[in-house]
């Protein structure tokens, strides 16, 4: 039984990770519901599943013409954008955990930012950046410095970088893909950390195969998946959707 709710969390967070409608938000609701304790080494090991997901789906953007000038421009971007969410992060992991899970909190949170991004949807901003490698370093440390508000559950680290793009002058599509990338990091980071830090503790024992299985390789394959559908998407209004469907999750679970 408790397998088969791990298996639940872990297709959910395929799912939910990749898509601007807050995948912690989702698991802490759902882990409430099922009776299971959704803590923070199970996020991150969740995590680590769709960021190996994010890893093989961007290879050719990650890995081609990895020693030119402008790739590694483009990383040192990266890395330098990154740095706020890991400092933060690191610092205040413990007090984030305990005082921010409220269901209360993570309901307004995504009614507040799926309003936030019907009206960025609806509203006429001109593109000036359609290539990833053309984002300037300001404009990226800004995106970086946004994903601070993803610490909050129910606020979706997606959402609020690829809302900031926009609002820059990227592209939806780039914003989007930007923020997946910018993401892989932070992702891949903030999991092994958080893992290696229990096993080091005394009384961690490793779980059983088929969790391992289930924790990681679900929310592997279904984040692969998700990204091959999200690529497909070329609808103009994609984020007016998933700002309809966060406000609708948020008041559910404001009422039940």
């Amino acid at each position: 039984m408790e397998n088969i709710k791990l298996l639940v969390l872990a297709i959910v967070q395929g799912i939910s990770e990749l898509l601007p409608v807050s995948s912690s938000g989702h698991l802490i609701f759902l882990g409430h519901l099922m009776e299971i304790d959704v803590s923070t080494l199970l996020l991150t090991t969740l995590h680590l599943g769709t960021s190996i997901a994010l890893v093989i789906f961007f290879r050719k953007t990650l890995f081609k013409d990895l020693f030119t000038k402008k790739k590694i421009s483009f990383y040192l971007k990266i890395l330098i954008s990154i740095i706020p969410i890991a400092i933060i992060g690191a610092v205040f992991e413990h007090r984030i955990e305990e005082a921010l899970r409220a269901h209360w909190i993570i309901a307004a949170a995504l009614i507040f930012w799926g309003v936030v991004m019907i009206v960025v949807d609806n509203v006429k901003i001109k593109v000036k950046y359609k290539s990833l490698e053309d984002i300037p370093l300001g404009k990226s440390i800004i995106i970086g410095v946004s994903q601070i508000f993803a610490l909050i559950p129910g606020t979706s680290r997606s959402a609020v970088s690829t809302i900031t793009g926009i609002l820059l002058g990227l592209d939806k599509f780039t914003s989007l893909e930007y923020t997946f990338i910018m993401g892989i990091p932070v992702l891949l980071g903030s999991s092994i950390w958080e893992i290696l830090k229990n096993i080091q503790g005394t009384d961690y024992t490793l779980p059983p195969i088929v969790t391992l299985l289930i924790v990681l390789v679900v929310p592997l394959i279904v984040g692969y998946i998700c990204l091959l559908l999200l690529k497909r998407v070329k609808k103009n209004k994609w984020l007016t959707v998933f700002g309809i469907y966060r406000i609708i999750i948020g008041l559910f679970i404001l009422i039940f």
